[in-house]
């Protein structure tokens, strides 16, 4: 695949645009405290990149069908919006100037997150940046969470382009390979996980933050 045959941009969110991975695996970390869950940070991090729905089907196998998981999402949740009407939904570096930047250049921009929907629209509408997106696909609207590519293959028929043609940007290892598997060129920017040699093979790219990958698109598309 050639850079310059790449006609749309898809973004994952959580970790990508907004540094929201690092509060919620803070919140669980209080949740986990509170309740005494054991290795629940370690958990967690495993839910990275996966819906709700695989998110709390992991946790269960892990600590039994039993487990009161949406008594824990509720507090969790409850934290997270806290420390956001605190301080606001915090960007990711360079979010901001990539999203610009491929809209000057007319170029297809894409979302392809496993949160629900209704809080992607949130998110986004609360940080002014729902007006990049053509097309936005989220966790609940699918059967099969990454690392299946179900979510991106819908994303193309929406966009109406060809998954060759498309970079995905993503920051978890489910990301990456929802999106190789969907036939896309991955460009990863890891957040709170550091990719394997498995992964890297995956890849066109790893960079640091987002400025990184804007400077990469423009010497290249």
């Amino acid at each position: 695949m050639k850079l310059n045959e790449i006609k749309a941009v898809v973004f994952d969110m959580d970790g990508v645009i907004f540094d929201t991975e690092r509060m919620y695996l803070e919140a669980w970390r209080q949740v986990g405290t509170k309740y005494k869950i054991k290795n629940v940070e370690q958990s967690a991090r495993r839910c990275i990149g996966l819906s709700v729905v695989d998110s709390v089907a992991l946790m269960k196998s892990e600590y039994g069908e039993d487990f009161p998981i949406d008594k824990y999402h509720i507090e969790i949740d409850s934290v997270v919006k806290d420390n956001i009407s605190k301080s606001g939904m915090p960007l990711k570096n360079g979010a901001v100037e990539i999203l610009e930047y491929l809209k000057s250049i007319g170029f297809t921009v894409g979302l392809a997150s496993s949160t629900k929907y209704d809080k992607i629209i949130a998110h986004l509408e609360g940080a002014g940046l729902k007006k990049y997106f053509s097309v936005i696909m989220g966790g609940d609207m699918i059967s099969h969470s990454k690392p299946d590519p179900e979510i991106y293959i819908r994303v193309f028929e929406k966009l109406g382009v060809n998954p060759k043609n498309a970079v995905a940007i993503e920051d978890s290892q489910n990301g990456i390979r929802s999106a190789f598997g969907a036939g896309m060129m991955p460009l990863m920017v890891p957040d709170l996980i550091e990719p394997t040699d498995e992964i890297l093979a995956m890849t066109y790219g790893k960079f640091e933050n987002l400025f990184e990958v804007m400077e990469f698109l423009k010497e290249n598309i």
